[in-house]
C-alpha cells in the first residue's frame, strides 16, 4: 500500500525487493561471520536469523504479492547469474 492506502506501485515494490535482498545479504553474511567466528554465542545467531526471517516476511514478500512477475523477474535474475541485484 501507498502511503494513501492504495495499492503498491512497481518501482516502490522493486526499491522494497532490492533493499530487502540487500539488507538480507548483509544478515546472511554476518550470520557466516558469526558461525565461523563466534560459534558459542547461539542466542546472537539466532536474532540474525529472526531478522533476515522478517525482511523477507514483511518487506520482500509484500512487494512480490504486490507483483508476482517481480517475483518472477527476481526468480530467472538469480536463476541465470546467481544473484537477484
Amino acid at each position: 500500500m501507498d502511503d494513501q492506502g492504495g495499492e503498491m506501485d512497481k518501482d516502490m515494490a522493486r526499491i522494497l525487493a532490492n533493499g530487502g535482498t540487500a539488507a538480507s545479504r548483509e544478515l546472511a553474511r554476518l550470520y557466516d561471520i558469526l558461525k565461523h567466528h563466534m560459534s558459542e554465542d547461539v542466542e546472537l545467531r539466532k536474532g540474525l536469523a529472526s531478522a533476515l526471517a522478517e525482511v523477507g516476511l514483511r518487506v520482500i514478500q509484500p512487494a512480490f504479492d504486490a507483483w508476482p512477475d517481480l517475483q518472477a523477474e527476481f526468480e530467472l535474475r538469480l536463476d541465470k547469474y546467481g544473484v537477484t541485484t
